[in-house]
């Protein structure tokens, strides 16, 4: 299982059908043919009932740890298509993750919770909104385990900063944009855990019995306001068109930083993933680390 993702999303909105050839995916639709190196993914969107993937290349995708996503007939995300980890240390690291201790899990929650509340706070200052400076002394509060639940605290703050009065069920355009954002995050995110061989659906701070992705769901945490700020820098008139579902996938190539160096989201849910292997392993959670949100540049690649 290769341990850093590719670079580009490949998203298929036509009647295409996928296959792999010589190494690369080959897609055949109605206006020719087009080859793309396989290693140059790190994520597959289908957005077409029509278009259809050949079993060789499921196989081949999941060999390099890439996702494939799909959408329901409103373009939302439904299903994820994820690599089962072909990794020696799965024994070793699903044995470790199960003897978990509480405590070590409320640090960890307390970790991200803090990192989300931080990354909150960068997302206004970089949108020229006041507010900022709150949510950093409310992260300085974040106790283990967030007992006095300074999460949903800094979130009422957040988004009244944000957009006063929004409410995130009934902003119906805004929220859609928003729930698909995050989708395409959670989507590399459950793809990196799943190719350290880390179990899914063993969270932190999720813990939902009916939850496949409980762990997914915690780390996506700290991500959130990497999306929250392409939409609220730029909201969707009336519907997410294709120009405008196309600028959220693009929140995979949104620069962050990890411990001064400059990361792509996607390579950031990598990173994150390995140092919560190592977390686990050694019982440590100071191995743990996180994205900080910088800005609104993308990671460009020659």
């Amino acid at each position: 299982m290769r341990g850093v993702a590719g670079w580009r999303t490949l998203v298929v909105r036509s009647d295409a059908r996928l296959s792999v050839l010589h190494g690369n995916v080959h897609l055949v639709h109605a206006d020719g043919r087009v080859s793309l190196p396989i290693d140059d993914i790190d994520c597959v969107l289908i957005e077409s009932p029509q278009a259809a993937v050949s079993i060789p290349l499921l196989r081949e995708l999941s060999s390099k740890g890439i996702a494939l996503l799909v959408v329901d007939d409103k373009h939302r995300p439904c299903g994820i298509y994820l690599p089962y980890a072909q990794n020696k240390r799965l024994p070793a690291v699903l044995r470790a993750q199960i003897t978990l201790s509480e405590p070590f899990k409320k640090r960890v929650w307390q970790q991200i919770v803090r990192q989300k509340i931080l990354n909150s706070a960068s997302c206004l200052e970089i949108l020229g909104l006041s507010g900022a400076e709150t949510l950093r002394n409310i992260a300085r509060d974040v106790k283990s385990g967030d007992t006095t639940n300074r999460e949903a605290y800094a979130a009422r703050v957040y988004f009244n900063a944000l957009s006063p009065g929004f409410q995130r069920r009934k902003g119906e355009t805004v929220s859609s944009a928003l729930d698909y954002g995050y989708a395409i995050v959670r989507t590399a995110v459950a793809r990196s855990l799943a190719a350290t061989g880390l179990q899914c659906a063993l969270g932190l701070g999720h813990a939902s019995s009916s939850n496949q992705f409980n762990l997914a769901d915690d780390f996506v945490e700290v991500f959130r306001p990497f999306v929250d700020m392409l939409v609220f820098s730029s909201p969707p008139v009336e519907s997410l068109d294709t120009s405008y579902r196309q600028y959220l996938v693009s929140v995979l190539k949104l620069e962050c930083a990890i411990n001064g160096n400059v990361h792509s989201v996607s390579t950031a849910a990598t990173a994150v993933a390995q140092s919560f292997v190592r977390a686990v392993m050694s019982r440590n959670f100071k191995k743990l680390v996180f994205p900080e949100l910088i800005g609104l540049q993308f990671r460009v690649y020659e």
